[in-house]
């Protein structure tokens, strides 16, 4: 899968050393990076708590911890995990914070109020991915990270690999 991904993309997936040879991620969570930012990422995870078993991939890079999220299907539950990966993300003091993927919440307005220090934004209706209507995966991300552009990568293949469409953002990073 490893060579495939960087073939099609460029990109390649951040190791994960305690999944099996064909997982390229941890609770649903995969991060790509350019080859030569894989090299100098340090990457964790993070168990998360809830009713069913949900972690988090934290990935430490160039300035930026980037905390990739597959938070739980009860409201109590992500309201646990966001509370505990923002906790988290404060003790990483310097560093630029951008948390990202399947955040499960389905309403704009509640759920998400661990995360007011932080900016949060939905590029658009992810899931489901055959017909996307709801805007499910979210990026909250430091005051001090540049936003230029946001979306929702929406491909025949894309519909095919997951059951949400992948979001992305272009940044530029503090002092960058």
């Amino acid at each position: 899968f490893r060579s495939l991904i960087a073939e099609m993309t460029g990109l390649v997936p951040i190791q994960m050393r305690t999944t099996g040879e064909t997982s390229l991620g941890w609770h649903g969570q995969s991060v790509l990076l350019k080859p030569e930012l894989a090299e100098q990422a340090t990457t964790r995870r993070l168990p998360l708590p809830g009713i069913e078993p949900r972690g988090a991939l934290v990935v430490r890079v160039a300035g930026l911890t980037l905390i990739g999220v597959h938070l739980g299907l009860a409201r109590s539950s992500r309201r646990a995990q966001l509370a505990r990966l923002v906790a988290k993300a404060s003790r990483l003091a310097g560093d630029a914070v951008m948390l990202m993927g399947d955040f499960n919440e389905w309403r704009d307005d509640r759920g998400l109020e661990s995360l007011e220090m932080l900016r949060v934004i939905a590029p658009g209706p992810s899931y489901p991915a055959p017909m996307p209507r709801l805007r499910l995966d979210r990026i909250a991300l430091s005051h001090s990270i540049e936003i230029h552009a946001t979306g929702v990568g929406d491909s025949p293949l894309a519909r095919q690999a997951s059951d949400h469409l992948p979001i992305w953002a272009d940044i530029t990073l503090p002092g960058a």
